[in-house]
């Protein structure tokens, strides 16, 4: 491989021993700028509506999206872009980036690699500093209808294995520009965590001829106890068993495998759901910074009935030490699930914090 071609590529390494992989950024993503409000070595200061790249995305050199709605449809299509409310672009910086072959693991000594071949793109919504929080459910659901778009389309992809859509909220969160954005990464593996959370899945459906996270569920919704929200389809709670003080859940509260399935009327309930978790985070701990992502069955596997889709929702309450890192056990030392639910379900009504 040529060094211009290499440099283009992240890469795909295999740890010989867990079977897990892990990603080597491409030189191109290690460059990419960091736009923060807030004061970092890397920030390029304080981001303003002008100099913010996400603002008008064409202007600052950004693809033409790939995919955006406006909520007011117009006879004259140029016209109605100009009211968009997202829009989804390739992201300049990827982590994989299309080819047209699939890449193919190669030994490199007892381990293996392969090229990070995939598709790595940004969901934009228009408003500067409103967050999805603040947010109405008409424009949540908006954004959720992107996502489910691009999944569709991107599952067709012969490489695509795995679709993980999430969203980086604040500087601690890993987002490196301010204005409110999720992010979509197609890629050729089925990552780690989603293997186990698989492997899990099929294993209590077999021994068990139920769903693991049904039976979980309906556990919680009779016991209330971690019980945060819910509407007729989608259950809002913090885990029994939370990696992060104040983990945040939501769930179909039908079975079901696929996010991308959903239909209109459930996902508005999504949207509604996914706004009063994030408003009640946002109170109960003071707009914290956070990751959420969507965990769905493979884009490739059919047979995928021991699953059952969901959101995560990690703030960042603490950092990991020597104990979670060096045993993979996590200490929940600031709140139990059961308190920051009893927190979370106080917080009701939040509106804009």
């Amino acid at each position: 491989m040529n060094k211009k071609i290499k440099d283009k590529f992240s890469e795909f390494r295999q740890d010989i021993v867990s079977g897990d992989w892990i990603l080597v950024a491409s030189k191109k993503r290690r460059s990419r700028p960091y736009f923060f409000n807030q004061s970092d070595k890397k920030a390029k200061g304080k981001i303003t509506r002008e100099s913010c790249p996400f603002e008008n995305p064409q202007k600052f050199g950004n693809s033409e999206p790939v995919l955006w709605y406006a909520f007011e449809p117009l006879k004259n299509r140029a016209a109605e872009f100009k009211n968009w409310f997202v829009q989804v672009i390739p992201n300049k910086y990827p982590v994989v980036v299309p080819s047209k072959t699939c890449p193919e693991a190669r030994p490199v000594g007892p381990s293996s690699k392969m090229e990070g071949v995939g598709y790595h793109e940004i969901i934009i919504t228009r408003p500067h500093s409103r967050s999805l929080s603040e947010m109405s459910q008409a424009e949540v659901q908006l954004v959720l209808k992107a996502y489910q778009k691009r999944y569709l389309q991107l599952k067709e992809e012969k490489c695509v294995e795995y679709i993980l859509i999430f969203h980086n909220h604040g500087l601690k969160a890993g987002a490196s520009i301010s204005h409110p954005h999720s992010q979509l990464a197609a890629m050729p593996i089925v990552p780690p965590d989603v293997s186990r959370s698989l492997n899990g899945s099929k294993k209590y459906f077999k021994e068990r001829g139920r769903c693991v996270h049904c039976a979980l569920l309906e556990w919680e919704l009779k016991e209330k106890e971690r019980v945060i929200f819910q509407n007729d389809y989608f259950a809002v709670i913090a885990p029994f068993a939370s990696r992060v003080s104040y983990e945040i859940r939501i769930y179909p509260k039908w079975h079901t495998s696929r996010f991308e399935e959903i239909d209109d009327k459930k996902r508005s309930r999504l949207a509604e759901a996914l706004i009063e978790a994030l408003r009640r985070l946002g109170k109960a701990l003071g707009n914290p910074d956070y990751n959420f992502f969507i965990h769905t069955a493979p884009a490739k596997k059919e047979d995928t009935e021991y699953y059952h889709w969901h959101f995560e929702i990690l703030p960042k309450t603490a950092v990991w030490a020597g104990l979670e890192l060096g045993t993979g056990v996590v200490v929940i030392s600031i709140s139990s699930p059961e308190e920051a639910a009893e927190k979370l379900k106080k917080a009701k009504n939040a509106g804009k914090f």
